[in-house]
């Protein structure tokens, strides 16, 4: 059984408070149900997944071990799913379970029936998916991600612009800083500020290593590190780190072994890793002003 990997807190503000409130995230003022309900039975071939679920992989060994469970249990925790209009239902958490419940052959599953809209579905989505310990750390930070999106009312791509800005000016948008701080803190285990640092990086891996992590066969801090090294040399550090289970001393050795080939790397792309705000502001005041000169010269070379 997927374990909860958060623990709620006493005081009503931990995750469970959050799962209840969730849909006032989106401005609805509608509770979830009590969890004492009692469950329908619905056909599982009328049921389909949420395409926007945070959970992207699911194990097949897994699957498989679940399904033999619940060929023999049943499925003991019913899923919660949406009407929709062609008479079909979207499933808003339980996927793992509907599917298993195939596998094992099972005709029907038992659901709770919500109406509920895309964005509130998304909300409850991944505020379940984050409750689970065997949730990869990319799906883990897209669900995360999408509750700071609703909680300040922006696309996920300005949430992402926004974490950042606030990152580097908190005093820009305090109220928006302490809604933060109180999200982060009922999901627990990060502050928002630690996120931003190691968490939205997950974002911009290349795709065959976002793959790898989402299948559990990479560790996400060993993505991170190979994600560093030079496009032309991910495909052989990752095949090396499956293949010879690469510890994370192994693999920054051998990226270190890489060293003299970074040096050939374009002028340009160094300079783009390079430049940014908190770069900038971390140098002193004489180091600053001559790189904004140095900026504003390259920029007249270019024109």
């Amino acid at each position: 059984m997927t374990k909860n990997r958060f623990q709620a807190k006493a005081t009503g503000t931990g995750l469970g408070n959050l799962l209840t409130r969730s849909l006032q995230f989106s401005g609805s003022p509608t509770d979830l149900p009590a969890p004492v309900e009692s469950p329908q039975s619905l056909p599982a071939e009328l049921l389909q997944p949420n395409p926007r679920q945070p959970r992207r992989y699911f194990d097949p060994a897994a699957l498989q071990q679940l399904a033999q469970s619940i060929g023999q249990q049943g499925v003991l925790q019913p899923l919660m799913v949406r009407p929709l209009e062609d008479g079909r239902y979207e499933i808003v958490y339980g996927e793992r379970r509907w599917r298993a419940a195939q596998q094992a052959g099972l005709t029907t599953v038992p659901v709770l029936i919500r109406a509920l809209s895309p964005e509130e579905v998304d909300i409850i989505s991944a505020v379940e998916n984050l409750q689970r310990e065997d949730l990869n750390r990319y799906d883990e930070v897209t669900a995360k991600l999408n509750l700071v999106a609703h909680r300040c009312g922006v696309s996920v791509d300005a949430a992402v612009v926004l974490l950042k800005h606030l990152r580097s000016d908190p005093e820009s948008a305090p109220e928006q800083v302490e809604a933060l701080k109180q999200l982060f803190g009922e999901l627990g285990r990060e502050q928002w500020t630690s996120f931003v640092t190691n968490g939205l990086p997950a974002l911009q891996l290349p795709v065959a290593l976002i793959e790898a992590v989402q299948s559990g066969r990479l560790d996400y801090s060993k993505a991170v590190l190979i994600s560093r090294a030079p496009q032309r040399h991910h495909a052989d550090l990752l095949r090396r780190v499956l293949v010879e289970d690469l510890t994370h001393a192994d693999l920054r050795i051998a990226i270190a072994q890489l060293k003299p080939e970074l040096q050939t790397e374009p002028v340009s792309e160094q300079l783009r890793k390079n430049i940014s705000v908190r770069r900038l502001s971390k140098l002193s005041e004489a180091r600053r002003v001559r790189a904004f000169k140095l900026m504003e010269e390259l920029n007249d070379l270019l024109k």
